[in-house]
């Protein structure tokens, strides 16, 4: 079996309110993951279904037709043609609504924290923080993460912390908007795996960082050199101050630099600091896309580092 339980309750659960898996699709998964779903109420079984598709190209003008109950069998009937009956079972009429909260709980068992996920907004859900405190959010459904108070809602939640976000892929737009707010972003299905762990998948929790870009980035302060991705870059004095109001904010537990804070006492912009900065790291050979990357533009807050402190080493 190609598509775990886990995997397509996640799948279908982008529909929200309206998320459900029907007995046609449940059938190959019956068995005792899918009773502990049932019993954790990831599952919640509905009444039996009362209707079914119209044939192909029938002209009755139904919207549906009718399921009838003959013996220990089901039948959907057309009422044009009885030759475009289809035979049902008791397992087909079944129908399950997906808990978003026991999903919640489940997907984040698989990722290995122990405590029950708290909710951080409509339909997003603190799951825990990782060994290296990234607090780890989850969203089921991509309109939970469109509102516009969202970004808000979960730098409060995280309380410091870096961000990742487990969510389905999510319009480009709406992913630029987490990204440049520093959140780190991850499709659910992209890193959830089958397991044998009475669940149906697990999730590594490793996978949840993002890969770093080097493994360390140097600072020597006596000499004004940052090394970065295998090179090195000497700053000049009238530059080198501005790069060390971005470190002091990495190395904090906000790691955003407002645009007054790289201004410090002088009387230039920070658009043109910060324009200076990147200047100076393509001259030292890095590309356009690389100093932009090392040095970030946080939409309506500021500029950060996107290097985790763990991984910065300042020498003097």
């Amino acid at each position: 079996m190609t598509e775990t339980i886990l995997r397509l309750l996640t799948r279908l659960s982008e529909a929200g309110n309206d998320a459900i898996l029907s007995g046609e699709l449940a059938a190959p998964f019956f068995g005792p993951v899918f009773d502990r779903l049932l019993a954790k109420r990831v599952l919640v079984e509905q009444a039996p279904l009362s209707d079914w598709d119209v044939c192909d190209g029938c002209e009755c003008g139904l919207p549906c037709r009718p399921i009838r109950k003959i013996g220990d069998a089901f039948r959907a009937e057309c009422p044009f043609d009885h030759r475009q009956d289809i035979e049902l079972t008791e397992d087909d009429v079944r129908v399950f609504r997906i808990g978003a909260d026991g999903l919640a709980s489940v997907i984040g068992a698989a990722a290995g924290f122990a405590a029950a996920p708290k909710r951080a907004a409509e339909k997003v859900w603190r799951l825990g923080d990782t060994p290296s405190g990234r607090a780890v959010f989850l969203a089921l459904e991509p309109a939970a993460l469109t509102g516009d108070g969202i970004i808000a809602s979960l730098r409060q939640a995280a309380q410091g912390p870096d961000v990742t976000i487990l969510a389905p892929q999510l319009p480009a737009e709406i992913a630029r908007r987490h990204q440049d707010a520093g959140f780190h972003l991850v499709e659910i299905l992209e890193v959830l795996t089958p397991a044998t762990n009475g669940l149906g998948g697990t999730i590594d929790i490793a996978a949840l960082g993002p890969i770093p870009l080097a493994p360390v980035l140097r600072v020597r302060r006596a000499a004004a050199e940052v090394h970065w991705d295998g090179r090195s870059v000497i700053l000049s004095r009238q530059i080198f101050p501005v790069f060390e109001r971005l470190l002091e904010k990495a190395l904090s537990r906000d790691q955003v630099a407002s645009g007054s804070h790289v201004e410090g006492t002088t009387a230039r912009e920070a658009k043109d600091l910060i324009r200076e900065l990147r200047d100076a790291f393509k001259a030292a050979g890095f590309t356009d896309a690389e100093s932009k990357t090392l040095i970030m533009t946080v939409r309506n807050r500021g500029y950060r580092l996107s290097v985790h402190a763990s991984d910065i080493v300042v020498d003097g």
